[in-house]
């Protein structure tokens, strides 16, 4: 079985104009909450698809975004 590409999807939410680099995993977190109308499905989505694209090139980067993703989770009551 071939594996299929993913492919970069853009949001209906704000953009995030730099704080995805620029925010700590915490304040990532808040920002997203705020802002995905506390949304689970749009704010991992949002996450999942960083980590996706930057796991390999930016290992670093892809660990923040899931320190991100696992704090907004559990603000948001899910483990």
């Amino acid at each position: 079985m071939a594996s299929k590409k993913p492919e970069w999807k853009d949001s209906k939410y704000a953009d995030a104009e730099g704080k995805f680099k620029d925010l700590n995993c915490n304040d990532l977190a808040n920002w997203l909450i705020r802002t995905r109308n506390k949304n689970k499905k749009a704010i991992v989505g949002s996450l999942n698809q960083q980590i996706v694209f930057n796991r390999k090139k930016n290992p670093s980067y892809a660990s923040k975004m899931e320190c991100a993703r696992n704090n907004a989770m559990k603000k948001l009551g899910k483990k």
